[in-house]
């Protein structure tokens, strides 16, 4: 157990008995025959300065600040059993006094509070700390109490104990206002990292804990933020990490880590636009960064998309899409394919009531999707493969003016699984045709990337599956 300069109540001076002892010895050998041997020395009462210079602030008369009513001799009691512990080291007298108080009444909080003192000065830091606790919890604003609570709770290294201490009187006892603005910096990092390590293990209740004093004491202080941030990324909340990051990039508008940060955030729950802008100055601050490049590009579709309907950007969310929905996303997402002259005349009879039904027929009639040609069905409301997603999207590819060298074979009528995968990793829509689980369902996250990529093929992009930023 670490003591910082703490000694115990002995460590200073002679133990009781030790000094008498020697000044027997000092009779004997002196060889003064007829003398009476010398009185032991009564060490009660002796001076003693049990507690260092630096702790005696937080040891102040038990009645300090003590918001209840206390009789006038009980009171008097306690003051002359603290002036004899304090001034004089009499634990003798102290710890008497605070048991036989005690005893008459056990509740009696500055006897509790004289009797911790007492086990202070003994060195028995953690027995003053286990009495001390319960006083501050019932009464949060005694000032003897919490001062000591606080010297105790450092001396046993517990920081943040010791902070509630002091905050709880530092507005009406000096001492404790300083101490809490020293070790303020300390306790919040305690919690911050307690915050950090709850959401680690899954224990986001440890988390809620941490951060609700954090908001509680200083909710505008940067660790205090930075964790509201943190628990609300694990909890999903986008929202709430958004409102806390802005403050943090805010605070901080140097630093590119929380710029980046609120700029993604800002493309999906907040403004895309100002996300765009954020990273547009990172690209021109940092322009041999190709991932922050790619970022860029990420943030401008999603820019787009937010300009689309209400239901489009809905159905990009979905965690599982029909081909229905796919066909919507074509439809507005890729570029053409609303005003694009369709080279056949296809039919889907489950198509025609559909309420996506321009949409529908418009990707069918472009080839971009497959209908069943002998029951001339659609199936709009079956979940879309990945494998399917892949055929459109190559599909719109060879749409294009000119034709990207990644598809410099062109795509057969029925090209297989296999072919999907390779060339939708040769033309980048995939990070490598391991990833492209063709007979998985997709989903609007999962398509919405794919369409992405395949969109540097068509605004500008490098053919060939290159990386580059697509003109907006």
């Amino acid at each position: 157990m670490r003591r910082g300069r703490w000694r115990s109540g002995t460590s200073a001076f002679l133990a009781p008995g030790l000094g008498a002892l020697l000044s027997l010895l000092a009779a004997c050998s002196s060889g003064s025959a007829g003398h009476a041997p010398a009185t032991p020395a009564d060490h009660t009462a002796a001076p003693r300065n049990l507690f260092e210079s630096s702790d005696r602030p937080y040891l102040v008369d038990p009645m300090t600040g003590y918001p209840l009513v206390a009789d006038g001799s009980v009171t008097t009691e306690i003051e002359k059993a603290f002036s004899a512990l304090f001034d004089r080291g009499d634990t003798r007298t102290a710890r008497e006094t605070a048991s036989r108080l005690l005893t008459t009444e056990p509740g009696f909080h500055p006897a509790q509070v004289l009797a911790a003192q007492t086990d202070f000065a003994a060195g028995q830091v953690e027995a003053a700390l286990e009495r001390l606790r319960p006083v501050g919890a019932e009464l949060p604003a005694y000032t003897a109490a919490r001062l000591l609570e606080g010297r105790a709770a450092e001396r046993l290294d517990d920081v943040l104990g010791a902070y509630r201490a002091y905050r709880a009187v530092a507005e009406i006892d000096p001492t404790a206002a300083a101490r809490e603005a020293t070790i303020r910096d300390r306790a919040f990092e305690v919690l911050y990292n307690r915050t950090l390590d709850g959401i680690e293990r899954g224990r986001l209740d440890v988390a809620e804990a941490s951060v609700a004093d954090l908001t509680t004491w200083a909710p505008d202080d940067p660790l205090a933020l930075a964790a509201v941030a943190e628990l609300s990324a694990a909890r999903g909340e986008r929202r709430e990490e958004l409102a806390a990051v802005r403050r943090l990039a805010g605070l901080y508008p140097d630093d590119r880590g929380w710029q980046e940060r609120r700029a993604g955030l800002e493309v999906v729950v907040g403004n895309p636009r100002e996300g765009v802008q954020i990273l547009r100055r990172l690209v021109a601050q940092f322009p041999e960064d190709v991932q922050l490049a790619d970022r860029l590009e990420g943030a401008k579709f999603r820019w787009r998309l937010s300009l689309q309907p209400a239901e489009v950007q809905d159905r990009a969310r979905q965690a599982e899409l029909t081909r229905g929905d796919f066909a919507v996303l074509l439809y507005w997402l890729v570029p053409g394919v609303r005003y694009a002259r369709a080279e056949s005349g296809r039919i889907a009879v489950d198509i025609l009531d559909h309420p996506d039904q321009e949409a529908l027929a418009r990707v069918i009639n472009l080839g971009l999707m497959n209908v069943d040609e002998s029951l001339h069905r659609f199936e709009p409301e079956r979940p879309v493969r990945r494998s399917e997603v892949l055929r459109a999207l190559l599909r719109s590819l060879e749409l294009q003016p000119a034709l990207p060298t990644c598809l410099a074979g062109g795509l057969s009528p029925r090209p297989s699984s296999q072919t999907l995968c390779d060339l939708g990793a040769r033309c980048r829509l995939l990070d490598s045709a391991a990833d492209c689980l063709p007979e998985a369902a997709a989903s609007g996250p999962d398509a919405l990337e794919m369409l992405r990529r395949s969109q540097r093929l068509m605004v500008g992009g490098q053919d060939g599956g290159s990386r580059t930023v697509g003109g907006q």
